[in-house]
């Protein structure tokens, strides 16, 4: 399996990893150090991310908690940091070509694609963190097919 990418102390670490299926949906996600020798379980459980085993300073923890949900969770573009707590994007494909935006599960907006003239519009909560340019930048990924449509729409 391709090394996760970690991104900690201003430097990139490439992690090797292997995954493991568990009952009812849930993963455990071994990450190895350098000698290959030691490794830490993350694990996603009813959509939340954890260190299940291994001791980890917190900044590294956190960093391959982002690697791994940038990598894999589909619905996720982006993730960011405001006032030091993660916010992670998901863009979730509904019928009739319609997107909802969700910032840590909850919905602040949503896109919509017209298929007769081709165009796509949005429209964001006022109170949300997120900007027009991180929707337009969503619409693109959307585009160029980085996110999912739903199978049924007609486009």
């Amino acid at each position: 399996m391709k090394p996760l990418e970690v991104f900690c102390r201003n430097r990139v670490m490439y992690v090797q990893m292997t995954v493991h299926d568990k009952s009812m949906g849930m993963k455990d996600y071994h990450l190895y150090n350098k000698n290959g020798l030691a490794f830490y379980v993350f694990r996603k459980s009813q959509g939340v991310w954890e260190l299940a085993f291994g001791e980890l300073a917190d900044d590294i923890k956190e960093a391959c908690i982002d690697a791994l949900i940038l990598r894999f969770d589909t619905d996720v573009p982006e993730l960011f940091y405001h006032h030091g707590v993660r916010q992670v994007v998901e863009v979730r494909a509904k019928k009739y070509s319609l997107w909802h935006i969700y910032l840590n599960n909850a919905y602040v907006g949503s896109i919509q694609h017209d298929k007769y003239t081709k165009n796509f519009d949005y429209h964001i909560e006022d109170n949300s963190l997120l900007t027009d340019d991180q929707v337009q930048k969503y619409i693109g990924m959307i585009q160029h097919g980085e996110l999912k449509w739903r199978k049924d729409d007609n486009r």
